[in-house]
């Protein structure tokens, strides 16, 4: 007999399974899910870690990486204030999704030439392939780079519902030097702090909004914004910057010279239409109706299974035979999450005068198999039901970098021409 289980005519190996898929089962169900999110407060991020960038080139060489734009006019200050933005492989799919926050190096007054260095947060666990980006490119570049020491500074972000505009970026508070910048990837974001040490000193706290929370809880406040972060939701050399809504979230100068990647992301852009995007999820039962509403509804005390991470959970329609996929799960908390959809399956925006497939009395599942190796006895299947965030549908619907472009009016080969001659 198997200790803890009583005796019973199934063989050993039997019971065993049995015992490994229950304890599979209470690693799902183990942990207890936040509540909803709290109108204002801040939270430390321990999954993003700083890499210092400084050195007379480190500005020159940073354009030539990133989807942003530090080009100035001609005699004009450099950029200081903080930014999204993305750096992207030869091929234009994303490497790191990082803020950067600028600042005049420490030795640029003493030296008579203007350096610059760049604090660029990146996710934690990616950081040392960020560096070996920056190895790689470097040449003869005068620049010098390294990661931060763990406790040598921290991240936080905070917010507040009801005062959006406490600091507009940039702005240094308090006397050790912690860096405020908005987070403008979607309204209502709040914004980003870069503070010394692990813990915000007195005189920051008193300034800061409600109460500190959990990282988890600013996870799911950025899962119900519909805001992707990070190589766990914007895969490594696989997600595309459109896709992951980097354009929207005001990753992406579209008017800048060459960068790595820049060719695919610019023809994409050109193009006008992008077929699918991260959106904002809510996952519901077999038993359950449609949900209704306008945007995902966050219930706490859920018993819903989420795909176990690491794992394929593609999205397909209920009831249809196989046939195309509807989209990708990517990560969620209870019964919300981020899921890569396709625009005209699962929701009712219409890219092109084209019809499209979309029903909104149609259902979609998330379906995911078992994974030997990866502690995934069991597949699994959950219903799920996409919501376009206002921002994300403005912005869609209006042409967004294009400018409100007519729809179906195209760029003239002169245009174009100009485009590649920039890139």
């Amino acid at each position: 007999m198997v200790r803890g289980f009583p005796s019973s005519p199934l063989c050993g190996r039997c019971l065993l399974q049995t015992r490994r898929q229950l304890s599979l089962n209470q690693i799902r169900h183990s942990h207890s899910n936040p509540p909803p999110p709290p109108q204002s407060g801040y939270s430390r991020l321990t999954n993003r870690s700083l890499i210092s960038l400084s050195g007379i080139d480190s500005t020159s060489f940073l354009q030539g990486l990133i989807t942003q734009n530090l080009a100035v006019p001609k005699n004009s200050p450099p950029v200081t204030s903080p930014f999204y933005a993305a750096f992207l492989n030869s091929q234009g799919r994303i490497l790191n999704d990082v803020f950067i926050y600028p600042s005049h190096a420490a030795n640029s007054a003493s030296s008579g030439e203007l350096e610059m260095e760049y604090l660029i947060e990146v996710d934690k666990e990616h950081a040392a392939s960020l560096l070996k980006h920056f190895k790689r490119h470097k040449l003869r570049s005068k620049l010098k780079f390294r990661a931060l020491d763990e406790g040598e500074r921290s991240v936080w972000a905070l917010w507040d519902e009801g005062n959006v505009s406490t600091w507009q970026g940039g702005e240094a508070i308090g006397e050790n030097n912690a860096i405020a910048c908005l987070d403008n990837r979607a309204p209502g974001m709040g914004h980003r702090l870069i503070a010394s040490g692990d813990e915000l000193q007195a005189p920051i706290k008193e300034v800061l909004p409600g109460d500190e929370a959990s990282m988890q809880t600013y996870t799911l406040r950025r899962i119900l914004h519909g805001v992707a972060e990070g190589q766990a939701e914007m895969v490594r050399e696989s997600a595309l910057p459109m896709d992951s809504n980097v354009d929207i979230m005001n990753g992406i100068d579209f008017h800048k010279g060459c960068y790595v990647g820049q060719e695919l992301t610019i023809r994409t852009h050109h193009r006008g239409v992008v077929r699918k995007r991260i959106l904002p999820v809510q996952l519901y039962g077999p038993d359950q109706a449609l949900p209704n509403s306008d945007g995902p509804v966050y219930i706490p005390d859920t018993n819903l299974l989420l795909p176990p991470a690491g794992v394929e959970a593609n999205i397909s329609k209920v009831g249809a035979r196989k046939g195309r996929s509807a989209g990708k799960f990517l990560t969620g908390i209870g019964n919300v999450g981020l899921a890569v959809c396709r625009l005209e399956m699962m929701t009712d925006v219409a890219l092109t005068g084209e019809s499209t497939q979309y029903d909104a009395s149609h259902e979609f599942k998330i379906s995911w198999d078992a994974t030997e190796g990866e502690g995934v006895e069991d597949g699994g299947e959950t219903k799920v039901k996409a919501f376009i965030p206002p921002w994300i549908r403005e912005y869609i619907v209006s042409g967004g970098a294009r400018h409100r472009q007519p729809r179906g009016q195209k760029k003239s080969d002169k245009d174009m021409e100009e485009v590649e001659e920039q890139g």
